[in-house]
C-alpha cells in the first residue's frame, strides 16, 4: 500500500516538474550540461533533452560536426546557445520548438549593436524581473522580461557606453562596455542592507555606493576599470507609511492613464536618479525625444503635441492638451486642457480646463475650469469655476463659483458663490456666501460666517406688523447679513408671513451692552389677495440696543422708521402700536401707494457674546 502512495507522489512531482518547465519558454530555462569534446549535434541533443524541448534548424547552416566542450550548471539555455555557436547563430522560438538561424554576416561599419543577458541577484542568483536598464546618453532604456532577461540596441558611434541597471532595493550598478560588437552581458545586483535607525532620528536614511562591475563573460576585452562613483543616499525601503492627499491621488491616477507600463516601472527603479536634458518634443509620454525615460527627465524646454510627461520642467512647456510632471516647473507651462504637476510651480501656469499641482505655487495661476492645489498659494489664482488651495493662499483668488482654501488667506478672495477659508488674517472676502473660522477684515457679502470673533445671533422677537419674528444675524459686528422671517397668527389686516434680509452694524457701548444700526427689506405675502404678480414691500430702518443677560442670552430693543409701499391698491398692513407718519400716498410715475411709521421692536437674542 506504501508503494502505490510513493508511485502516486512520485508522479505528480514529475507531472508538476514538467508543467513548470513548460510554462518557461525555452531559452530562459534553467539547464546544467556537461559536454566534453562532443559533436554540436550531440551538444544540441543533450540541451533539449536538459531543458525539455525541441530544436528546429537547417543541417545546412550548422557545422554539426565541430566539436565543443562546456561544462555548466543552473544556465538559461541562451546563455548556453551563446558559449556554444559564439554568437554566429541567432535563436527564435515557437512554442515548444527553438529554431535556429544563422547569424547575419556584420556589416563593414554596423550602425548599432546589441547588448542582452541577465540581471541576477549576487547573493541567491536569481532572476530579477522588471530591473531597468538603460543608456544616458542615447536615453535607449529596457526592462527586463519575467525571467530576468533583457535586450538593448545603442548606436556604435557613441564616446562611452554606460549600461546603468537600477532596481527598487538593490544597490545601483553600471556596467562600462568598450566593444561595440552585440554581446552579452550579465549584471548581478547586490540587495540593500538594511539601514539602523539613528538616534532622534524619524526616518532610517543609509548610504550606499553605485558600483561599477565587469561583463563576466569577456572582462578583458570589453571593459575598462573605473573608479566608484560617489555614494548616493538611500532612504530605508520601509519608511513610515505618509497617507496620500486626495490631490495625490488624483494626480497619480491621471499620470497612470498616460503613461505606458514600462515607464512606470522605471519611476519606479530610477528614484534616486534624474537625468537632464536641455529639451525635448514628444507626441505622447512615450512616443519622444526622451523615449521611455522621460519621467526621469528634467526638461529646460518641453514642446508636447499632445500628452508630455516628464521630471520637471526648467523654463519652458507647451502641450496641446496636457503636461505631466512629476517634480517641480519653474517658468512657464501651458495645456491646451491641463496641467498637472506633482511638485511645485514658481511663474505661470495656464490650463485650458484645469491646474493640479501636489506642491506650493508662487506666481500666476490660470485655469479655465479650475485650479487645485495640495500646498500653499502666493501670488495670483483665477479659475472660471474653482480654486481649491489645501493650505494658505497669499495674494488673491478669483473664482467663477467657489475659493476654497483650507489653510489661512492673507489678501483677497473674490467668488461669484462661496468663499471659504480657515482665517482671513488680511485683505477681503468678496461673494455670496463667506465662511471663515476667524477673520481680520470684514466680508462682504449675502451671507458671511465668521467663527472665532464672529458675531452671531439667533433672535425671537415681536415687532408692531408681526407677532412672531424669527431673525438670523451672522458675519462680524462691524458688518453682518440679517435674515428674517414674521408671521402673524392670521391677524386680521396683517400679512400671513414676511421673509426679510438686511445689513447692520453694532458698536459696543460696554462690556455688556452693544448698539445695533440695521436696515433691512421685507416682502409681506398676502395669500388671500387676487393677483399674484403683486408686491407689498416694507423697508425698516432701526436703532437696538442690546444688553446681555449671560454668556450666551441678551435682550434687544428699539425703535425703527418704516417706509411701506405697494402696488394692489390695498392699504398699509395692520400696527400695533400704530404711530403714523404718513398714509396712503401716492406718486405721479406709477399707482403705488406709500405709507411711513414709527415701529418698535423687541426680540430675546442668542449667541456668544
Amino acid at each position: 500500500m506504501m508503494s502505490i502512495r510513493y508511485f502516486i507522489l512520485l508522479i505528480c512531482l514529475l507531472m508538476s516538474t514538467n508543467l513548470s518547465a513548460q510554462s518557461t519558454p525555452p531559452l530562459d530555462r534553467l539547464i546544467s550540461v556537461d559536454i566534453r569534446n562532443s559533436t554540436v549535434e550531440n551538444a544540441l541533443r543533450q540541451i533539449s533533452q536538459a531543458g525539455r524541448f525541441e530544436f528546429s534548424y537547417n543541417p545546412a547552416n550548422i557545422d554539426g560536426k565541430a566539436v565543443v566542450t562546456l561544462r555548466l550548471a543552473n544556465t538559461p539555455v541562451r546563455e548556453v546557445l551563446n558559449r556554444v555557436f559564439q554568437l554566429r547563430v541567432t535563436y527564435k522560438m515557437r512554442g515548444n520548438y527553438v529554431i535556429l538561424l544563422r547569424a547575419d554576416p556584420p556589416e563593414a561599419a554596423p550602425k548599432s549593436f546589441l547588448l542582452d543577458g541577465y540581471i541576477l541577484d549576487e547573493q541567491t542568483g536569481e532572476r530579477i524581473t522588471q530591473a531597468s536598464i538603460f543608456e544616458k546618453t542615447t536615453l535607449a532604456s529596457t526592462v527586463s522580461n519575467p525571467f530576468g532577461y533583457y535586450r538593448l540596441r545603442l548606436p556604435t558611434n557613441l564616446p562611452t557606453v554606460r549600461l546603468d541597471v537600477r532596481k527598487r532595493a538593490y544597490v545601483a550598478e553600471t556596467v562600462i562596455v568598450r566593444s561595440r560588437v552585440s554581446h552579452s552581458v550579465s549584471v548581478r545586483l547586490s540587495p540593500q542592507p538594511l539601514a539602523t535607525s539613528p538616534v532622534n532620528a524619524t526616518s532610517s536614511v543609509s548610504v550606499l555606493p553605485v558600483r561599477v562591475t565587469e561583463d563576466t563573460l569577456r572582462p578583458a576585452e570589453l571593459l575598462t576599470s573605473v573608479a566608484v562613483e560617489p555614494p548616493t543616499p538611500v532612504v530605508d525601503s520601509n519608511p513610515s507609511q505618509r497617507t496620500e492627499s486626495a490631490v495625490e491621488r488624483g494626480r497619480a491616477g491621471i499620470t497612470k492613464l498616460f503613461t505606458s507600463a514600462q515607464q512606470a516601472i522605471h519611476d519606479i527603479n530610477l528614484n534616486r536618479d534624474t537625468l537632464y536634458r536641455d529639451w525635448q518634443v514628444s507626441f505622447v509620454p512615450f512616443i519622444g525625444t526622451n523615449h521611455r525615460l522621460s519621467g526621469r527627465i528634467s526638461n529646460r524646454i518641453s514642446v508636447n503635441a499632445l500628452v508630455g510627461y516628464s521630471f520637471g520642467v526648467r523654463a519652458f512647456e507647451v502641450g496641446g492638451l496636457m503636461n505631466l510632471v512629476r517634480t517641480n516647473v519653474n517658468g512657464f507651462q501651458a495645456g491646451g486642457l491641463a496641467n498637472v504637476v506633482g511638485g511645485q510651480v514658481d511663474g505661470f501656469q495656464a490650463g485650458g480646463l484645469v491646474n493640479v499641482v501636489g506642491g506650493r505655487v508662487d506666481g500666476f495661476q490660470v485655469g479655465g475650469l479650475a485650479n487645485v492645489v495640495a500646498n500653499n498659494v502666493r501670488g495670483f489664482q483665477t479659475a472660471g469655476l474653482l480654486n481649491v488651495t489645501a493650505r494658505s493662499v497669499k495674494g488673491v483668488q478669483v473664482a467663477g463659483l467657489v475659493n476654497y482654501t483650507q489653510g489661512n488667506v492673507n489678501g483677497w478672495q473674490v467668488a461669484g458663490i462661496l468663499n471659504r477659508a480657515r482665517r482671513v488674517t488680511s485683505g477681503l472676502q468678496i461673494g455670496l456666501i463667506n465662511i471663515a473660522d476667524s477673520s481680520g477684515s470684514v466680508p462682504i457679502g449675502l451671507i458671511s460666517y465668521v467663527g472665532k470673533g464672529g458675531y452671531q445671533r439667533i433672535e425671537i422677537g415681536a415687532n408692531e406688523v408681526n407677532l412672531l419674528n424669527v431673525t438670523f444675524r451672522t458675519g462680524i459686528r462691524r458688518f453682518y447679513n440679517i435674515l428674517t422671517a414674521g408671521y402673524s397668527f392670521e391677524r386680521e389686516g396683517s400679512p400671513q408671513l414676511s421673509a426679510g434680509y438686511g445689513l447692520g452694524t453694532a458698536f459696543r457701548l460696554s462690556n455688556s451692552t452693544l448698539l445695533n444700526l440695521e436696515g433691512t427689506y421685507h416682502h409681506l405675502f398676502y395669500f388671500d389677495r387676487t393677483y399674484s404678480d403683486n408686491w407689498n414691500s416694507q423697508i425698516r430702518l432701526s436703532t437696538l440696543l442690546e444688553i446681555k443677560l449671560s454668556s450666551h442670552l441678551s435682550l434687544a430693543f428699539g425703535p425703527s422708521f418704516n417706509w411701506y409701499f405697494s402696488n394692489d391698491g390695498y392699504p398699509r398692513p395692520f400696527l400695533q402700536p400704530d404711530v403714523t407718519l404718513f398714509a396712503d400716498r401716492t406718486d405721479s410715475y406709477s399707482s403705488a401707494l406709500h405709507s411711513g411709521w414709527i415701529g418698535f421692536q423687541i426680540g430675546l437674542r442668542y449667541g456668544v457674546w
